[in-house]
């Protein structure tokens, strides 16, 4: 757990929200992350919030800009983001590089996505909403997990078949076992699983703070534009990990999120 004074009143200046705008919203006795989805009459607002992947209306009273609390001081979250000066890399995601040059030199694949143990009794999962997608066998679909480097990625996976309640066997298209010998499986909740993104063609490219997956280490990752580069090269800030990275227009894609059986840009592309 962390902890951190409460925002001064200053910080929480009185905002117009509009489509797409990061929110942090007052739900459940705290502060929850999230983007505005729809705007309604009113002054409310629905949100769709990361944490616990569901999205609930709010009036605007329970809506605050995010601020981050740095160094001993607050900022405005993406004001970091704007920043051209270089930013130290996070100690989570320096090791995760680091295994993963160790594993290119040896040939191996990262352990982590090893199949679990199937259970009749699968573990209970708060994040999860209480009615999810049902998958069908040989469903092209996206998994996530919550495991500690790989927070915030999803990769292209194939269902097998129903494990358990709300629960899928998967195999991986992109990993393999620790031999190369065959695509990885693994039990995973239906709320960690979602169909493929659709495919949106980006003409003009991608502008400063557009929302953007990166196609990185065999997955996508989430991740902000922070500068943009020529020949369609851009820094992209993957917040999690509080690091920038540079790719080619063709490993990103526009971020979208599935929610209520549709996929939902969060910001304008």
């Amino acid at each position: 757990m962390q902890l951190r004074p409460p925002p001064p009143p200053e910080k929480q200046k009185k905002v117009q929200f509009k489509f797409g705008d990061e929110v942090e919203a007052f739900h459940s006795d705290g502060w929850w992350e999230g983007a505005i989805t729809a705007e309604h009459s009113g002054g409310k607002f629905a949100v769709f919030l990361r944490g616990s992947k569901e999205q609930i209306v709010f009036e605007e009273k329970d809506l605050r800009l995010p601020v981050q609390w740095v160094k001993g001081k607050w900022e405005p979250r993406f004001e970091q983001v704007q920043r051209e000066k270089e930013v130290s890399v996070s100690t989570s995601l320096n090791r995760f590089i680091n295994m993963q040059r160790s594993l290119e030199k040896t040939g191996t694949r990262p352990s982590k996505v090893a199949k679990r143990e199937s259970s009749s009794e699968p573990k209970a999962d708060s994040n999860c909403p209480k009615e999810v997608m049902k998958f069908t066998q040989g469903m092209q679909v996206e998994v996530t997990t919550d495991d500690d480097g790989f927070k915030g990625a999803w990769f292209a996976a194939t269902i097998i078949e129903p494990s358990g309640e709300d629960e899928y066997l998967i195999e991986y298209k992109t990993l393999t076992n620790d031999d190369d010998t065959e695509f990885l499986r693994e039990d995973i909740r239906a709320c960690n699983i979602r169909p493929c993104p659709l495919e949106i063609t980006v003409v003009d490219g991608f502008e400063v703070m557009d929302e953007v997956d990166a196609y990185y280490n065999e997955g996508w990752w989430v991740g902000v534009i922070s500068k943009v580069l020529i020949n369609c090269n851009y820094v992209v800030y993957f917040k999690e990990y509080d690091e920038k990275i540079t790719f080619k227009q063709v490993d990103l894609r526009p971020h979208q999120d599935w929610l209520n059986g549709k996929w939902v840009v969060p910001s304008e592309v």
